[in-house]
């Protein structure tokens, strides 16, 4: 990698695996495997769900649980949050992150 790879990269944030490890490791509970590609597993939010007592609804896309998650918190959802394919971005983690973190204070 380049120094100017690793530079943008470093001010772009942490990464979705990052993310995903710091949300299991607040809940107290291993973090699930990444699927292909980094693409966050529908389990870290069945996780924050369940470990929260949130009581949302398990048949929620891994997109909308994710938004509910965030607007539970009382926190808006962003259009940029999630991605064509059920896939919620790296925005959309972090938001999550937030979530668990007000929820846990």
């Amino acid at each position: 990698m380049s120094r100017q790879s690793s530079v943008e990269g470093a001010e772009r944030g942490p990464s979705k695996t990052d993310i995903v490890e710091e949300i299991a490791s607040l809940l107290g509970m291993p973090t699930p495997p990444m699927s292909t590609g980094s693409t966050e597993p529908r389990t870290i939010f069945q996780m924050v769900n369940d470990r929260l007592g949130l009581g949302l609804d398990p048949r929620l896309g891994k997109p909308e649980l994710a938004r509910a998650i965030v607007e539970a918190s009382g926190a808006t959802w962003a259009p940029d949050f999630e991605s064509r394919g059920a896939t919620v971005t790296r925005p959309g983690l972090m938001a999550v992150l937030s979530a668990v973190r007000f929820y846990l204070a």
